[in-house]
């Protein structure tokens, strides 16, 4: 199998450093029980990365450096707004463009693998595309406005999430992008203000443009959205994960993974216990703590029970603002 995919040359990226250590170990946990020989590839998010680097040998990954990063970060600087101070970093993911991999898929740690990704990956040659794609949030990368309506004329503009996709190398040259870089910024502000790397790379496939697509919707029989909040519940069965949404558009399709962009790693997070399934420290302490069958089902449902009320919690208007004004005033309180 290995040989085959050395032949193919095939395989993942993902971006991380120390700071998000514990994400991803479970990221990296998650993607070897599902993709034990294909060929992974940190890019590294800042030079931070003594703590993971100690991983290389365990996870049987390599670490790709190159001379691009400052000329790709200097793009992330001139989108910035100040809203995102180190967003800057996430532009040498593009790299990846012209890195050692002639075929691969970029994926940010903040996930769970839960599938084979090889099949994702084959899918650009198999059904002929350049660039293949996850959740779609138009609002996310596009401001409404002149722009945007002109790119939905044209049947383009689908606000593609940029921590999960699969790509070719030599789609885009680093020259290309500054020259795009250059182009987009005359338009500043008719892309997300916040999102810089995400409004940068579905501009460049725009603009260029590639022939792209949506993972579900290409391949068919997975779920359309990996974000973490969404409705429905994941559950196991054969050895894969699907998703249970009943009179849902994805019920009882396959999830291939799940992303929890924009959280912050602790018990509020949803699917949480799916996270600590692959993070074997925290799963010891949350279940391992006794062989008692009765208390491991008393633990998973009262944790589930915690989580699913402050959900609803935090999506009432009033209550989330009352929510967000007590979780100031003690951070305030904390800091002082």
């Amino acid at each position: 199998m290995t040989n085959i995919f050395q032949e193919q040359n095939i395989g993942v990226y993902f971006s991380a450093n120390d700071k998000v250590y514990d994400w991803t170990i479970a990221f990296l946990n998650s993607f070897r029980t599902f993709n034990p020989d294909l060929r992974l590839i940190l890019i590294p998010f800042t030079e931070e990365c003594d703590r993971l680097l100690q991983l290389q040998e365990k996870y049987n990954f390599e670490l790709y450096i190159d001379s691009s990063f400052p000329r790709l970060e200097a793009i992330g600087k001139a989108f910035e707004l100040g809203l995102t101070p180190t967003g800057h970093y996430w532009f040498r993911r593009y790299a990846a463009f012209w890195g050692p991999l002639d075929s691969f898929i970029y994926l940010d740690a903040r996930q769970v693998v839960l599938a084979n990704l090889t099949p994702l990956i084959t899918a650009l040659d198999q059904f002929g595309f350049d660039f293949l794609h996850y959740d779609c949030a138009i609002n996310q990368v596009y401001e409404p406005g002149e722009f945007r309506q002109q790119l939905l004329r044209q049947g383009r503009g689908r606000g593609f999430n940029s921590g999960r996709w699969a790509s070719k190398k030599g789609l885009f040259s680093l020259e290309e992008f500054e020259k795009l870089a250059a182009e987009s910024l005359k338009i500043r502000e008719q892309l997300n203000p916040r999102n810089t790397d995400q409004a940068f790379i579905n501009y460049c496939c725009d603009m260029k443009p590639v022939i792209y697509g949506h993972f579900a919707e290409v391949l068919g029989g997975i779920c359309q959205n990996g974000w973490a909040r969404q409705s429905g519940h994941i559950y196991q069965e054969n050895g894969k994960y699907y998703l249970w949404d009943y009179g849902g558009l994805d019920h009882k399709k396959q999830v291939v993974l799940v992303h929890w962009a924009g959280y912050k790693l602790n018990s509020l997070m949803p699917y949480k216990l799916l996270f600590y399934q692959y993070y074997i420290d925290k799963l010891q302490n949350l279940l391992l703590i006794t062989n008692n069958p009765l208390k491991r089902i008393i633990i998973i449902w009262v944790n589930y029970i915690i989580e699913l009320n402050i959900d609803f919690v935090k999506r009432q208007r009033i209550l989330n603002q009352l929510y967000h004004k007590i979780s100031s005033l003690y951070n305030e309180k904390m800091s002082n």
